[in-house]
């Protein structure tokens, strides 16, 4: 068994990366996604949680697993987590933290890495993402230390768009009416393997959405042909993953 674990939530792979990055500079790591939930049986000397920020906090699937991830056994284990946001911004930190404390553990290291900005239904795709990439990981780096030396850090403040996150994030469940899928589509799943929520599945070589959408956006950025758009916002948008995550290893994470 391993003496660290790191649970990761990742639509277009900037927080798969960190956690990866994270997980292979401390060693002895797992590197689990979170749509695997798994009781910890054993002891941990650190516990991550790695997720992107959405309307200023949590996914709502990362708040689910992190209400249901059993710590019993692992109440003085060192748990850090990290969160990526195109804006620089954290969020979702003190309700990360009461969740935490009130399961009788600790956060006890939170911080914010700031990535490329890839939400495509509301606007284009910037031109620097190997530029962001790099700034990203000189970043993480710094994180990279911290939590090798357990650093202990108070969460960082909430964002003021996370006054209304908890209004607004349930509602992206049934955003996924929008989607819509152009001819070009050539029944290849891709956008069903990827989406870290299992919102998708195919009939009749078609991708099917299921009304628990977390607009993560994997499946237009994602799909080969961008054949999935977001009502009329996407279409001749750019698509972005993180150019050192590859489909495979988004397929895998399942």
């Amino acid at each position: 068994m391993s003496k660290n674990i790191i649970f990761y939530f990742s639509g277009t792979g900037n927080s798969l990366k960190v956690a990866k990055d994270i997980a292979n500079a401390i060693e002895d790591c797992e590197l689990i996604s979170m749509r695997k939930s798994r009781k910890l049986s054993s002891t941990y000397e650190r516990i991550g949680l790695v997720y992107p920020i959405y309307i200023g906090g949590m996914p709502g699937a990362v708040e689910k697993f992190v209400k249901a991830l059993d710590l019993s056994v692992n109440n003085n284990s060192y748990i850090f987590a990290v969160c990526t946001s195109g804006s620089g911004s954290a969020g979702g930190m003190t309700n990360i933290s009461k969740i935490i404390g009130g399961k009788d553990g600790k956060l006890s290291y939170g911080e914010s890495i700031k990535c490329f900005s890839n939400y495509v239904g509301l606007y284009a795709m910037g031109s620097d993402a190997d530029n962001k990439a790099k700034a990203q990981a000189l970043a993480t780096k710094k994180v990279i230390k911290d939590i090798q030396n357990l650093v202990v850090k108070p969460p960082l403040k909430n964002s003021p768009l996370a006054l209304i996150h908890g209004l607004l994030i349930n509602s992206l469940a049934t955003k996924d009416k929008g989607f819509n899928i152009s001819e070009a589509c050539n029944g290849c799943a891709t956008c069903s393997k990827v989406c870290p929520v299992e919102n998708i599945k195919m009939q009749n070589d078609k991708p099917m959405f299921l009304h628990h959408c977390e607009q993560c956006m994997a499946c237009v950025q994602w799909c080969p042909k961008q054949a999935i758009n977001y009502k009329n916002k996407t279409q001749g948008r750019g698509r972005y993953h993180h150019p050192d995550i590859t489909i495979k290893e988004m397929i895998n994470e399942k």
